[in-house]
């Protein structure tokens, strides 16, 4: 029998998911947290599942201090504090380990190394091979010919094997155990254990290659270099207490079996319960049992199927229903039928599924509400067939983006959250005739539907209404169906009459450009090259590039390479900017990165995303995605076009107008974020200056720099423009010292004057952030609120980066607010005045139209005046607009 043991190593495998998810932590409905504990429960059901092990057990280090800790009160003592969200986590991972039949090992007084290392060596002696699953080095001491180390990949990569082989091959030893020896020369930072000061791991290896331990080293210490012989008679008197500390202990008190740690995954409902309270509904089909029906607690959804008449009679009576579409391909599609829902209040749905045109007499009326999911693609497919979608929109996905934008708004979710429904359970059963059709994605545009009698939309348009009676009372309770009703709702037709309407893209012109970037791409590389001495060089090859700059030119001598990664050197954009005035090379293959990156991203793409329909680009606008109000755009993402640069500008120039004498239009608020601040801050010295029209940015100069208005140089009000944003951020003295590429003390000082000539805005600041620690949120002035769970953190790293999202969501959240008013205010004038130029896209702060040339003049009139009266500041708002051939010539 293959006897294989695994021993996880816990705490590292929590600490790994802490940072694989630090950026895009996974927020269940209830607004948890559950990235720790989804990222290691997947590891292990995907290790067992990969690896099929026999036996597998998991050890944590307990709480409180160890033995070493006894012995050296100053153990780990440098380490940072333990993030919350990890401490958080452990008890509910053992919760999960234990529904999964997997022991979890904890012994008072202990390391899990000396736990998985005490386990390990009493396995060996069974007959076991043994798997020890940790990136920690001190591992290397416990291999022998079975047991070996299994390193967790990076990035996805196959895990590493260390055997005694390979450990004893880096090293130049003779036996894993020498480990020790060397660990014991080296001593370990980050937890604190003194080694021999100068003394590195290459070194030590080499020495205890030689002489076999240190015992024996300081027994031929007339051998050794002067100044090797200085370090270890500098640390004899505590040499021995290093050796203790880096010693893992094989003779823990363990009171666990092999038989509990025989693998026996998901035979448990609890798994399956544990599963479904986290919502973990990825991690299910790795389990062997499935919840029963009452096991679930699902609520029941209870409707009757009748006739079109019925429903459409119900609807206009009640003044409500829900809408749900059969599944289409593009905007442009019609679909084949629509399930709509309806009930009096209080009693079961009347559901009913036909053409769109049965549905006419409801569908256009002002007085009945329509409740549906991803509104505006209904708004769209309607109007194919020459439906006008009326009355009130309740959105789902939308209502509760306003509720809490950091929550998933997945349908599915919300049903468990708000009516206790598992989705699934309201399909249609496997023995039903429509079983073999996909469950239709409410967020999906492309999904594919394979049955075509209704019976899915059906059910989910009588979920759908019960779900939107709720979540609409939930906008209610919390106070934002004033900013639903007069922002998010009116924005829904406005964003789906861009998005059909579309914008002109000259493909000629792109592929004209696109050639001219090769050309410079090329000319670049040839300059790289030749500085290199180097005519075969893959610029593009982070490996190669680390190899040129840190071993060939040695621009930077002490940069080590890191070992265990894809690539040796790191060659970042920062790294490499940092660089930049040491060799003239580094600035090109910046450059040469950022032609590349402009062709692959933002060009070569484009074409693909043009209909042959209307030969136009047509973005989808996202109105429920980012978390501080600003709209966004996908296939393709069109908010990311560069526009910093030159070369990027350019790509502007491929945006033409679709009429053949027509224009492009451009509308764009100038400097609206920091009128915002100033706003916000009341700073009189920033509203005194918007007021009277003088550039708010030499102003900041002439304060900060302590010079008059007439003295300040394009330098310093560069600096002083930086220091503007970079305070509406949150920036820190490093950050701006790194942005202006000055010293951290020169940075430290522009902060400290600036917060001295604008008193304001350091009370504004500091107000805001006392008001979030009580509230836990923010809002902007039209009462969009951002939720910030990680205020009051213990993690500094984590809580700074809440209070800098504090500061400014305020600022970019009104910011968004006001140009989603604006766009409403301009489209409703452009209709009522039947005007034919119509606005097509809307890029942060800024509006593009496709006009008519006979109506650019009106057309600017009335963006100008809706965009800048749309709501009353302090300070006044100014939109510049501009027109032209193309999108660049508007600029």
């Amino acid at each position: 029998m293959d006897r294989r043991l695994f021993l996880i190593d816990g705490h590292a495998l929590v600490f790994r998911m802490y940072y694989a998810f630090y950026s895009h932590p996974m927020i269940n409905s209830k607004g948890v947290d559950t990235s720790i504990l989804f990222g290691f429960t997947k590891y292990l059901l995907e290790l067992i599942e990969k690896e099929k092990p026999s036996h597998l057990a998991v050890a944590f280090d307990p709480p409180g201090g160890t033995f070493r800790h006894e012995l050296y009160p100053e153990y780990k003592g440098t380490r940072a504090e333990t993030p919350q969200l990890v401490i958080d986590a452990l008890e509910p991972l053992q919760k999960i380990c234990e529904s999964l039949h997997i022991p979890v090992l904890m012994v008072p007084g202990y390391e899990a190394d000396d736990v998985i290392g005490t386990m390990a060596k009493k396995a060996e002696k069974e007959g076991f091979t043994v798997y020890m699953v940790t990136p920690d080095k001190d591992y290397g001491q416990l291999i022998s010919p079975n047991i070996i180390q299994y390193k967790p990949g990076k990035n996805g990569s196959d895990p590493e094997l260390v055997d005694v082989e390979k450990v004893c091959s880096k090293y130049g030893i003779s036996s894993p155990e020498q480990v020790v020896e060397i660990l014991t020369l080296c001593g370990d930072s980050s937890d604190n254990v003194p080694g021999v000061k100068g003394i590195g791991e290459v070194g030590a290896g080499k020495l205890v290659s030689k002489y076999g331990t240190v015992d024996n080293i300081y027994k031929h210490l007339e051998e050794l270099t002067s100044r090797q012989r200085e370090a270890l008679d500098n640390a004899k008197d505590h040499i021995s207490l290093s050796h203790t500390l880096v010693t893992i202990d094989t003779a823990v008190p363990l009171s666990a079996s092999f038989e509990e740690m025989a693998v026996n995954i998901g035979e448990d409902v609890k798994a399956a319960e544990l599963f479904e309270e986290y919502e973990f509904g990825s991690l299910r089909k790795y389990l062997k049992v499935k919840l029963d029906e009452s096991d679930k607690k699902s609520a029941e959804l209870t409707f009757s199927v009748v006739e079109v008449e019925k429903v459409v009679e119900q609807a206009l009576r009640s003044g409500e229903c829900a809408i749900v579409t059969a599944a289409i391909g593009s905007i442009f599609d019609i679909p084949s039928f629509i399930a709509v829902a309806a009930s009096e209040s209080g009693q079961a749905p009347v559901v009913a599924s036909a053409s769109p045109e049965s549905f006419a007499k409801v569908l256009e009326s002002e007085s009945v509400a329509k409740i549906g999911y991803n509104l505006k693609g209904l708004f769209s497919s309607l109007e194919n067939v020459g439906i006008a979608l009326r009355g009130r929109l309740f959105d789902v996905e939308l209502m509760h983006y306003l509720i809490n934008p950091e929550l998933s708004h997945k349908f599915d979710i919300l049903s468990r959250t708000y009516l206790g429904l598992d989705v699934e359970s309201i399909l249609p059963k496997k023995d039903s005739p429509a079983s073999d059709g996909l469950l239709f994605d409410f967020s999906n545009e492309d999904s594919v539907r394979k049955e075509e009698d209704g019976e899915k939309e059906r059910a989910q348009a009588a979920a759908v209404l019960c779900l939107g009676r709720k979540v609409r009372e939930d906008l209610d309770d919390k106070g934002f169906e004033s900013l639903y009703s007069t922002m998010e709702e009116p924005l829904i037709s406005v964003l789906a009459r861009m998005e059909k309407e579309g914008v002109k893209v000259d493909l000629r012109q792109l592929r004209n450009y696109a050639s001219s970037l090769e050309k410079e791409m090329n000319s670049i590389a040839g300059r790289v090259r030749e500085m290199a001495d180097d005519p075969n060089l893959n610029i593009l090859s982070p490996k190669q590039i680390g190899v040129l700059l840190f071993e060939k030119l040695k621009l930077d001598p002490k940069m080590k390479p890191k070992s265990g990664v894809r690539y040796t050197y790191p060659t970042d954009e920062d790294t490499l900017s940092a660089l930049s005035e040491k060799h003239p090379i580094v600035d090109e293959i910046l450059e040469y990165r950022g032609v590349k990156k402009l062709l692959s991203t933002y060009i070569e793409p484009f074409p693909t995303y043009v209909s042959e329909k209307t030969g136009k680009i047509h973005t989808t606008f996202n109105q429920a995605l980012t978390a501080t109000g600003r709209l966004s755009s996908s296939k393709p993402n069109l908010q990311n076009i560069p526009i910093r640069t030159d070369r990027g500008r350019e790509i502007r120039k491929a945006f033409v107008s679709s009429h053949p004498d027509g224009v492009i239009l451009s509308a764009d608020y100038s400097q609206i974020e920091l009128r915002i601040m100033a706003h916000l801050s009341c700073d009189s010295h920033l509203i005194d200056a918007f007021n009277k029209g003088i550039d708010v940015h030499s102003l900041t100069a002439s304060k900060i720099f302590g010079i008059p208005l007439e003295e300040v140089t394009p330098d310093h009000r560069r600096i002083a423009k930086t220091a503007n944003f970079g305070i509406m951020y949150g920036i820190s003295a490093f950050g701006l010292a790194q942005r202006l590429k000055i010293s951290r003390a020169q940075s430290k000082k522009i902060i400290e004057d600036y917060f001295a000539q604008f008193p304001s805005i350091s009370s504004y600041i500091e107000d805001t952030l006392v008001a979030a620690r009580e509230c836990g949120y923010v809002e902007t002035i039209f009462g969009r609120r951002r939720y910030l769970p990680e205020i009051n953190a213990r993690n500094a790293t984590v809580r700074s980066l809440a209070e800098r999202n504090a500061i400014n969501a305020p600022i970019q959240g009104t910011s968004a607010d006001v140009i989603k008013l604006a766009m409403i205010n301009v489209d409703r004038r452009l209709v009522g005045e039947g005007l034919r130029s119509r606005m097509v896209l809307q890029i942060h702060d800024e509006l593009v139209f496709d006009a008519f040339r006979e109506e650019v003049d009106i057309l600017a009139g009335i963006v100008k005046e809706e965009m800048e009266k749309v709501v009353e500041l302090s300070v006044p708002l100014i939109v510049e607009c501009n027109y032209g051939n193309n999108w660049l010539e508007a600029h």
